[in-house]
């Protein structure tokens, strides 16, 4: 159950306990940066095709788009954590380098977690600890401005590790294939069929793959990123039409009634909307 939620602006945080969790998290995907800190559990997170097996004190960090399910190890450890979402461009203009910069260029399901050790001696966890602590009274700038020392030094740590290998696997050699794949072709004209095609596999082959590294079948890992890029070129000023063609859909018919499906309004609903750092696409 969530402890307490605060709104500030375009950010949210949501401090959420546990007493017997239960896997019960779908994969989803977010048109928002989302900070996660982990505190206790017995959990691991699927993201991109990345088994994270998380340890207490790990902050992971999903830019937009990236696909990412939770799954529940055991349900005899409590279940504590902090959930923060926020635009990606909330701190731009700053007098800063873009410090989501190399977030944002790194491949994806790769670099997510920062651990107590990658942090060096900075004051990110205890930061972190002290917005579980006081998240619910704690004043908007207070808390902006941990998150942007908490993201400043992400960025660091990414820099410095530079093109050094990650620590983190990702699971197989034919996942990481197809998710890339996927992801390199998702606005084109491209479909399940030219997977099977691609990789000589049936399409229960790679549903069963796609269904164990990422929590979601193909078809609907690509319709999910398909329908959140559209919306959120929509809401950038795209007609239906123009988002419905840039994200690789053929046929505006198919278009509207996945979007309608997904969002429960029709395309055009979304012009002039802004993105809310709330929103995010869930899939079965």
């Amino acid at each position: 159950m969530a402890l307490w939620v605060r709104q500030f602006g375009d950010v949210c945080c949501r401090y959420t306990l546990e007493s017997t969790p239960q896997s019960t998290c779908v994969m989803h995907t977010h048109d928002v940066l989302e900070i996660y800190y982990f505190i206790s559990g017995d959990c691991t997170y699927l993201i991109e095709g990345t088994a994270y097996a998380l340890r207490p004190g790990d902050i992971i960090f999903k830019r937009p788009l990236e696909a990412h399910k939770l799954v529940v190890n055991s349900s005899e450890v409590p279940y504590e954590r902090i959930g923060i979402t926020l635009p990606i461009d909330r701190f731009r203009g700053l007098e800063t380098n873009d410090i989501f910069e190399a977030m944002m260029r790194r491949p994806l399901g790769t670099g997510n977690r920062f651990t107590a050790e990658d942090f060096g001696h900075t004051r990110c966890e205890d930061m972190m600890r002290e917005i579980a602590r006081r998240g619910e009274t704690m004043s908007h700038a207070e808390f902006l401005s941990h998150i942007f020392l908490i993201a400043t030094e992400a960025d660091r740590v990414l820099r410095q590790k530079g093109n050094a290998p990650h620590k983190e696997q990702r699971a197989s050699t034919v996942a990481t294939r197809l998710i890339d794949y996927t992801n390199e072709h998702l606005y084109s004209e491209f479909s399940l069929t030219d997977l099977c095609q691609q990789f000589f596999l049936s399409y229960s082959q790679i549903n069963r793959i796609f269904k164990q590294h990422t929590g979601s079948t193909a078809c609907r890992y690509i319709t999910t990123k398909r329908l959140l890029t559209a919306r959120d070129r929509i809401r950038h000023g795209a007609t239906p039409a123009e988002a419905c063609y840039s994200c690789g859909y053929n046929d505006y018919s198919t278009f509207y009634r996945a979007y309608v499906q997904q969002f429960g309004h029709a395309p055009k609903a979304d012009q002039g909307v802004p993105t809310s750092s709330s929103e995010l696409l869930k899939t079965e």
